[in-house]
């Protein structure tokens, strides 16, 4: 019997959105075991945060690893690693404001870190996972990554990172995806609180 997929969203912050792509869990596991297992992987021992941007790319993990690297510098945000073996990108910590490295201690969200994850999909596709951050607080007691915190969805460098996903879905991904990707406009009710003035018509 074949792997049931599992629905993921590309809407940061929200999994249960209209934005649905699907990726087969075993082969991410068995992919995530297969790069422990390497004494030369450059990638962190975690996990994208359960908040990351998803999307899925018609290319293997080197050329989608490299796509997102050349969309992610093309949008001025500098980038300290990329390893497209692997499928590991980091920005290391910038200046919210430059988007460039920054040697200042990353503590509020005027210094925010990129991290991308290329994990492979169906055949000869890749998934895209890309989270923006932070560090909201600092404390010497627990590890560090638990720190990290999502940017949210109305930060300059959070709509960056959404807006490189959906064009890389848009050059290499589903086109039915993409079209998927604009939010529907909401439906604004008429105020039905408010009662229209009948006094001037009841005086005439």
């Amino acid at each position: 019997m074949s792997p049931q997929p599992s629905a993921i969203s590309l809407q940061s912050g929200d999994r249960t959105g209209p934005f649905r792509f699907t990726v087969h869990r075993s082969l991410l596991t068995l992919f995530l075991l297969v790069v422990s297992c390497r004494a030369t992987t450059t990638r962190p021992d975690y996990l994208p945060l359960p908040t990351a941007s998803f999307a899925e790319v018609e290319l293997e993990i080197p050329a989608a690893t490299r796509a997102l690297a050349e969309a992610l510098a093309k949008d001025s945000i500098a980038l300290m690693v990329v390893r497209e073996a692997d499928g590991f990108i980091d920005s290391g910590w910038l200046s919210s404001r430059t988007l460039e490295r920054t040697s200042a201690r990353p503590l509020g969200p005027e210094v925010v870190r990129v991290r991308a994850w290329v994990n492979p999909s169906k055949q000869f596709w890749s998934e895209l996972q890309v989270e923006a951050t932070y560090r909201a607080m600092a404390d010497p007691s627990r590890p560090e990554r638990e720190l990290d915190v999502e940017l949210p969805p109305d930060h300059p460098l959070q709509r960056k990172v959404v807006g490189v996903v959906r064009r890389l879905v848009g050059l290499y991904g589903d086109p039915a995806a993409l079209e998927a990707l604009t939010p529907p406009r909401p439906v604004v009710k008429p105020d039905t609180t408010i009662k229209p003035d009948t006094t001037k018509a009841g005086n005439r």
